[in-house]
């Protein structure tokens, strides 16, 4: 077998502990300052909520075109950038927009030109009396008014009213009323009905209507406030339920003491990786959390073929007075070459993925890229120096049975 380090290296990397253990104390710390202080974690559409669509246009443009045209079609991007070949004329543009109607009440920091359900209510109650209203973001193509008894209600000046102050068209007004309750709702256009009028105004490199036109809307994902929010609960519980199936995992295929070890190194290594796209502002979505559990899959394979080694290696020590640590430092170094050919193949590949991947694939090949080095990193100097200090624990913890047993 190629080997990169001779096999009877005998590198002191238990001695070399605690100088990398207060590395790895202040790069969490780091991380944790970014992650719950400033800047704070930059969430995709999955988890923020907002819109995302794929847009095709009729010629060559450039990004910096397709946030003005964006603009002037009022999606207010948040993020555009091409999507596959250049050749395709094909952008990703994402947005906060879910509706056409986007927050319940004004904000400060609401945009100017942004259209909120009290600029609706407050047109209708131009016309009628409007004693409650209810507008929700998982639903927000649809307002819910209840009129006071003995309104004027006249469906066509409430529309025309609606028109002409806040600028929406092509509404419906139903009544939901039952008993003395005088019930309305009022049903927005939907939003890809609403970006696909507005683009064919803002250029003519879109007009998916033209004969032979090869302009369009390929793909529009909405995720609302509320979902996101689950989402980003599953995909953080995924993980804490991964780590915990690794404590109990490790616990019965090894042993009690090296269980710690695996699952602190496996955290370590996540909390650095998203560490890391929080100070580079990296956006997080569903697929950068596959990516950390990818990590966790990847780094506790690695710590298992250490563990593994020491495992052996202390079997097979026939000395009754054994060493663990300078048994621990020949199990590391008997894999040492082992892992660093798997972690430079790996290598190789993931950050083809993040060379000549785009968009989230190339934020995918970054994860892994850093849990790779990370994860190589923590089965040397965080999974094993906790597994010796686990054993240490336990071995005080058993002296004080075994002198009362004595006794």
């Amino acid at each position: 077998m190629f080997n990169i380090i001779d096999p009877d290296t005998r590198i002191d990397f238990i001695g070399k502990q605690r100088p990398f253990a207060i590395l790895s104390g202040i790069v969490l710390v780091l991380c944790a300052l970014a992650i719950f202080g400033y800047p704070g974690p930059k969430y995709g559409t999955d988890f923020s909520g907002g819109t995302e669509l794929i847009v095709k246009f009729s010629k060559s443009l450039n990004s910096g075109d397709i946030r003005e045209i964006a603009e002037r079609a009022g999606i207010e991007p948040e993020k555009v950038q091409r999507y596959g070949e250049p050749s395709a004329n094909e952008f990703m543009i994402q947005t906060q927009k879910i509706s056409v109607v986007d927050q319940k009440e004004r904000k400060d920091n609401t945009k100017e030109g942004t259209t909120t359900a009290e600029d609706v209510v407050e047109a209708v109650r131009a016309e009628s009396d409007v004693s409650e209203w209810t507008w929700s973001g998982e639903n927000p193509n649809r307002l819910d008014l209840t009129f006071k008894e003995g309104a004027d209600i006249d469906t066509d000046r409430i529309i025309d009213s609606i028109e002409e102050s806040v600028g929406l068209s092509d509404l419906e007004i139903n009544p939901r009323t039952a008993g003395s309750t005088r019930r309305y709702v009022i049903e927005f256009q939907g939003l890809q009905m609403s970006i696909t009028k507005n683009l064919k105004e803002a250029t003519d490199a879109f007009d998916p209507d033209a004969e032979g036109s090869v302009a369009g809307i390929k793909r529009l994902e909405t995720v609302g406030p509320r979902a996101g929010q689950q989402l980003w609960n599953s995909g953080v519980f995924s993980i804490l339920v991964a780590l915990f199936c690794i404590l109990v995992y490790v616990a019965f295929r090894f042993d009690l003491r090296y269980a710690p070890g695996a699952v602190a190194a496996l955290a370590h290594d996540v909390a650095i990786a998203v560490g890391f796209f929080t100070l580079l502002q990296l956006e997080i979505s569903l697929p950068i959390i596959a990516a950390f559990l990818t990590i966790i899959g990847y780094s506790l394979n690695d710590t298992i073929v250490v563990f593994d080694r020491i495992r052996e290696n202390l079997e097979s020590t026939t000395s009754v007075e054994h060493n663990l640590a300078d048994i621990s430092n020949r199990g590391i170094n008997d894999m040492l070459s082992r892992t660093i050919n798997t972690s430079l193949t790996t290598l190789l590949a993931v950050t083809s993925l993040a060379y000549l991947g785009g968009g989230l694939i190339q934020n995918f090949g970054i994860a892994l890229i850093v849990g790779v080095i990370v994860g190589t990193y923590s089965s040397v100097f965080v999974a094993t120096p906790v597994m010796l200090r686990m054993d240490e624990w336990l071995q005080d913890w058993r002296e004080p049975e075994e002198e009362v047993a004595i006794e």
